[in-house]
Protein backbone atom coordinates (compact mmCIF):
# COMPACT_ATOMS: atom_id res chain seq x y z
CA UNK A 1 0.00 0.00 0.00
CA UNK A 2 1.14 3.83 -1.02
CA UNK A 3 2.62 5.50 2.22
CA UNK A 4 1.35 8.69 0.05
CA UNK A 5 -2.51 7.72 -0.02
CA UNK A 6 -4.41 5.03 1.90
CA UNK A 7 -8.09 4.08 1.79
CA UNK A 8 -8.39 5.83 5.08
CA UNK A 9 -6.90 9.33 3.61
CA UNK A 10 -9.40 8.37 0.16
CA UNK A 11 -12.83 7.65 1.73
CA UNK A 12 -12.55 10.03 4.80
CA UNK A 13 -10.54 13.33 4.06
CA UNK A 14 -10.81 13.49 0.99
CA UNK A 15 -14.46 11.70 0.37
CA UNK A 16 -14.28 9.62 -2.15
CA UNK A 17 -17.01 7.55 -3.02
CA UNK A 18 -16.45 5.87 -6.07
CA UNK A 19 -13.83 3.32 -4.94
CA UNK A 20 -14.85 0.44 -2.13
CA UNK A 21 -11.88 -0.97 -0.06
CA UNK A 22 -11.60 -4.25 -2.23
CA UNK A 23 -10.29 -1.81 -5.45
CA UNK A 24 -8.68 0.99 -4.01
CA UNK A 25 -5.40 -0.69 -4.12
CA UNK A 26 -5.56 -1.49 -7.59
CA UNK A 27 -6.97 1.91 -8.59
CA UNK A 28 -4.46 3.76 -6.28
CA UNK A 29 -1.62 2.04 -8.17
CA UNK A 30 -2.73 3.12 -11.28
CA UNK A 31 -3.68 6.37 -9.96
CA UNK A 32 -0.12 7.10 -8.87
CA UNK A 33 1.54 5.96 -11.72
CA UNK A 34 -0.49 8.22 -14.12
CA UNK A 35 0.30 11.17 -11.77
CA UNK A 36 3.89 10.35 -11.09
CA UNK A 37 4.17 10.13 -14.91
CA UNK A 38 2.53 13.85 -15.16
CA UNK A 39 4.52 15.37 -12.67
CA UNK A 40 7.77 13.47 -14.61
CA UNK A 41 8.50 11.04 -11.31
CA UNK A 42 9.57 14.20 -9.39
CA UNK A 43 7.26 13.07 -5.65
CA UNK A 44 8.30 9.42 -4.78
CA UNK A 45 6.92 7.90 -1.63
CA UNK A 46 10.54 8.72 0.18
CA UNK A 47 10.47 12.40 -0.90
CA UNK A 48 6.79 13.15 -0.02
CA UNK A 49 7.50 14.16 3.52
CA UNK A 50 9.81 16.60 2.35
CA UNK A 51 7.18 18.88 0.41
CA UNK A 52 5.37 21.96 1.40
CA UNK A 53 2.35 20.82 3.44
CA UNK A 54 -0.19 22.73 0.25
CA UNK A 55 2.24 20.65 -2.09
CA UNK A 56 1.19 16.86 -0.24
CA UNK A 57 -2.67 17.87 0.33
CA UNK A 58 -2.85 18.83 -3.26
CA UNK A 59 -0.48 15.77 -4.77
CA UNK A 60 -2.79 13.35 -2.46
CA UNK A 61 -5.83 14.68 -3.55
CA UNK A 62 -4.68 14.57 -7.50
CA UNK A 63 -3.97 10.92 -6.89
CA UNK A 64 -7.53 10.42 -5.32
CA UNK A 65 -9.18 12.26 -8.28
CA UNK A 66 -7.81 9.73 -10.52
CA UNK A 67 -8.72 6.84 -7.87
CA UNK A 68 -12.40 8.21 -8.76
CA UNK A 69 -11.71 8.80 -12.43
CA UNK A 70 -10.61 4.98 -12.54
CA UNK A 71 -12.90 3.85 -10.24
CA UNK A 72 -15.98 5.27 -12.89
CA UNK A 73 -14.15 4.68 -16.13
CA UNK A 74 -12.52 1.35 -15.27
CA UNK A 75 -8.87 0.16 -15.69
CA UNK A 76 -9.73 -2.14 -18.52
CA UNK A 77 -11.29 0.47 -20.74
CA UNK A 78 -9.14 3.55 -20.26
CA UNK A 79 -5.99 1.69 -20.65
CA UNK A 80 -7.59 0.29 -24.46
CA UNK A 81 -9.24 3.80 -25.35
CA UNK A 82 -5.48 5.77 -25.04
CA UNK A 83 -4.04 3.95 -27.80
CA UNK A 84 -7.16 4.38 -30.10
CA UNK A 85 -7.25 7.53 -32.54
CA UNK A 86 -11.29 7.91 -33.14
CA UNK A 87 -10.18 10.30 -36.23
CA UNK A 88 -11.24 10.01 -39.78
CA UNK A 89 -9.66 11.14 -43.24
CA UNK A 90 -12.14 12.46 -46.09
CA UNK A 91 -10.61 13.79 -48.93
CA UNK A 92 -7.02 15.81 -47.53
CA UNK A 93 -8.50 16.50 -44.44
CA UNK A 94 -7.47 14.69 -41.67
CA UNK A 95 -9.44 14.81 -38.44
CA UNK A 96 -7.78 12.94 -35.24
CA UNK A 97 -10.22 12.03 -32.16
CA UNK A 98 -6.98 12.65 -29.81
CA UNK A 99 -4.30 15.59 -29.39
CA UNK A 100 -1.42 14.66 -31.84
CA UNK A 101 0.96 11.93 -30.94
CA UNK A 102 3.00 13.33 -27.86
CA UNK A 103 2.95 11.51 -25.19
CA UNK A 104 0.80 14.08 -22.99
CA UNK A 105 -1.77 13.07 -25.92
CA UNK A 106 -1.85 9.88 -24.93
CA UNK A 107 -1.82 9.76 -21.60
CA UNK A 108 -4.64 12.69 -21.37
CA UNK A 109 -7.21 10.44 -22.50
CA UNK A 110 -6.57 8.14 -19.11
CA UNK A 111 -6.22 11.41 -16.70
CA UNK A 112 -9.01 12.89 -14.71
CA UNK A 113 -9.55 16.61 -14.92
CA UNK A 114 -9.63 17.22 -11.45
CA UNK A 115 -6.10 15.34 -10.84
CA UNK A 116 -4.44 18.00 -13.34
CA UNK A 117 -6.48 21.09 -11.44
CA UNK A 118 -4.72 20.18 -8.34
CA UNK A 119 -1.03 19.41 -9.38
CA UNK A 120 -1.85 23.06 -11.57
CA UNK A 121 -1.56 24.47 -8.03
CA UNK A 122 2.07 22.56 -7.20
CA UNK A 123 5.14 23.74 -9.58
CA UNK A 124 4.94 19.94 -10.39
CA UNK A 125 3.21 19.89 -13.77
CA UNK A 126 6.80 22.35 -15.13
CA UNK A 127 7.91 21.23 -18.44
CA UNK A 128 10.99 22.21 -18.32
CA UNK A 129 13.65 19.44 -18.47
CA UNK A 130 16.80 19.71 -16.46
CA UNK A 131 20.15 18.80 -18.57
CA UNK A 132 22.74 19.03 -16.81
CA UNK A 133 24.06 19.59 -12.84
CA UNK A 134 27.24 20.84 -13.62
CA UNK A 135 28.03 23.86 -11.32
CA UNK A 136 30.32 25.90 -13.59
CA UNK A 137 27.08 26.28 -15.29
CA UNK A 138 24.94 27.39 -12.52
CA UNK A 139 23.30 23.88 -12.30
CA UNK A 140 19.59 22.82 -13.99
CA UNK A 141 19.09 24.55 -16.94
CA UNK A 142 15.18 23.82 -18.24
CA UNK A 143 14.26 23.35 -22.24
Amino acid sequence: MSAIVDYSYYSTVYMGMEADETSFPALCARALDVVGAMTRWAVTEESFDNLPALTQTLYQKAVCAQVDFFAVNGLDSVNLSAGVDNGFTVGKVSVHGRSGTSASGRLSTSVAPMAVGYLEQTGLLNPSVPVTDWPMLGGWFGC
